[in-house]
């Protein structure tokens, strides 16, 4: 005990020496301009503009063709090579020639950064700064920690923030809403919570909704609203410390940072109604001022990680499982089926899907069935009974063991047809992944399964009228609804921004201007179009009705 107590300590003294310690390099830029692929009709090669950088790209967040520049982060791996630097430098550049307009270093382990056209806000556990995105200079920087701005923050005035002044270990502080122009606290709002926040809705532009041990409904300009108690964390046992950790300890039984957390489900906000579902129950609160409209229990010691849904009478439980322990999923509770009137909440359906500790990995609709993806089988239950119609079971040894739904839309290239062809179904497949790096495309109805290898498949990254850029590795390929390629690159497939590709990797950025190609138009004979990215078994939608367009709940 008293070993890793000063092992913490130690390591908690060293971190800002670490961070403070940090060389300041510049980043340098070098522009040259290269062919980088072929026009496949006319056979002219296709130029680029290729921005070279002396550091790792982190992530490129903004790309502002109207202003032509960029937004680059940068965090370098350490001299070992085997860790990932906890602070970067990130600049802001001119697209025309690569000219560096201004530097500053962000951190990466406690902090967050919301990075727009026009905004930049940085926070870290303890401190909130926002940044010139003009000069990369500090406009402001006050002592709380921001968890929530507005969606769409761009019309109404003042644009406010959502934080909290925290301290470490302590319960009683007050949440805060502050003036994102000069960082000037506009009210707050006393909000109890021990295993952090796990999730921020936005109701509207002005509301927003927080999930950290209960429910707490905001209004961003005063403060106002409601508090739902909830329990939604648990004490890690020694079987998942064991798992996770390597080893049991009671020394931090009941800290914050070692609680199993996100014991809860999406919330759903229908005609004025927001159902939500804890740990411990499945509740119906009255979203205007938060009273109780019914409250039921779920059943013993089962409660996790859940998603819900509603139909016109009924809210839809999937209780999946699985919970989060150090930022780990781990086994919790048991997976179990259920559905309640929406009207009262009285029980009208549960089904445990199994007895044994088990995960429920994915799930799906199709027609009067939910789909549900275990690791090793896929199991068909009737949505209105939860009664077990039928199971498929996994060679994990040979497929792996599924991970999660993948909605990426696939092609692989037919060497003799001189062609893409989709691996993409219709509306009676789903395609899962697994940790064999696997694709299983599994047909409902002929209950048939294709395994293709994903490091083989051409992945659709945008699209540009009939053409879709689609990308493996580092090469791309523009191609249309036939599957006849137009161009092709030896770059990876990033984005389109108009008729501008983007393309960067960890040394740097290319810029390639389409607009010759795309401007041709090339006529081909009229076929179907293949099926946008994403099955069509979620008809129903996940968490139709939700705040959100799907639960922030994807493994």
């Amino acid at each position: 005990m008293g070993t890793l107590r000063r092992h913490i300590i130690l390591w908690l003294l060293l971190v800002p020496v670490g961070l403070c310690g940090q060389k300041n390099t510049p980043v340098t830029v070098t522009c040259e301009n290269r062919f980088v692929g072929r026009d496949c009709v006319s056979g002219d090669s296709i130029p680029a503009v290729l921005y070279r950088f002396n550091r790792r790209v982190e992530r490129i967040p903004v790309l502002d063709t109207v202003a032509g520049r960029a937004i680059v982060q940068f965090r370098d791996i350490t001299k070992n090579g085997k860790y990932l630097e906890p602070v970067g430098p990130m600049i802001s550049m001119e697209l025309s020639d690569g000219a560096v307009l201004w530097q500053r270093d962000i951190g990466y382990i406690f902090g967050h950064t919301w990075i727009d056209e026009e905004l930049i806000v940085e926070t870290d556990l303890q401190k909130s700064r926002r940044i010139d995105p003009e000069t990369g200079t500090d406009l402001w920087e006050k002592k709380i920690r921001l968890y929530a701005l507005p969606d769409d923050w761009s019309g109404a005035e003042p644009k406010i923030g959502l934080g909290y002044a925290q301290i470490m270990g302590a319960r009683g502080e007050k949440a805060q809403g502050f003036n994102l122009a000069d960082g000037s606290t506009l009210w707050k709002r006393p909000l109890n919570f021990q295993s952090g926040w796990s999730a921020c809705d936005m109701v509207s532009d002005s509301v927003v909704l927080v999930q950290a041990d209960g429910l707490h409904l905001f209004n961003l300009y005063t403060g106002q609203g409601w508090d739902y108690e909830a329990v939604m964390s648990a004490p890690y046992d020694k079987r998942i410390a064991l798992q996770v950790l390597g080893f049991a300890s009671s020394s931090f039984a009941t800290g914050g940072a070692y609680m199993i957390k996100e014991l809860h489900s999406n919330a759903i906000l229908s005609d004025s109604v927001l159902y939500w579902a804890s740990r411990e129950e499945i509740v119906a609160l009255d979203s205007t001022d938060g009273h109780l409209l019914w409250k039921t229990r779920l059943p013993e010691k089962a409660g996790s990680r859940s998603n819900i849904f509603e139909t016109d009478t009924s809210i839809f439980l999937i209780n999946r499982g699985v919970a989060v322990f150090q930022n780990r999923y781990v086994e919790y509770g048991r997976p179990f089926l259920a559905a309640y009137e929406k009207a009262t909440g009285r029980m009208t359906m549960l089904q445990v899907v199994d007895q044994r500790r088990c995960r429920i990995m994915d799930y799906a609709f199709h027609e009067g069935s939910v789909l549900l993806a275990l690791q090793d089988r896929i199991a068909v239950h009737d949505l209105h009974t939860g009664e077990l119609q039928r199971e498929t079971q996994i060679d994990t040894a040979v497929v792996g063991r599924i991970l999660r739904e993948d909605n990426e839309r696939y092609c692989l290239y037919d060497s003799v047809k001189d062609r893409f062809e989709f691996v993409s179904g219709g509306l009676d497949d789903w395609t899962l992944r697994t940790d064999k790096d696997n694709l299983l495309r599994w047909n409902v109805l002929r209950d048939e399964a294709r395994i293709v290898p994903v490091d083989s498949c051409w992945v659709q990254r945008d699209r540009y009228d009939n053409l879709l850029l689609v990308g493996l590795g580092d090469k791309s390929c523009l191609i249309d609804d036939n599957g006849c390629r137009y161009a092709e690159l030896a770059l990876p497939a990033t984005r389109l921004r108009g008729t501008t590709m983007y393309s960067y990797t960890e040394e740097g950025l290319a810029k390639v201007d389409l607009k010759p190609l795309l401007d041709r138009r090339y006529e081909r004979p009229a076929v179907p179009q293949e099926r946008a990215a994403g099955t069509a078994l979620a008809l129903y939608g996940r968490g139709r009705g939700a705040l959100c367009a799907s639960p922030n709940d994807k493994m």
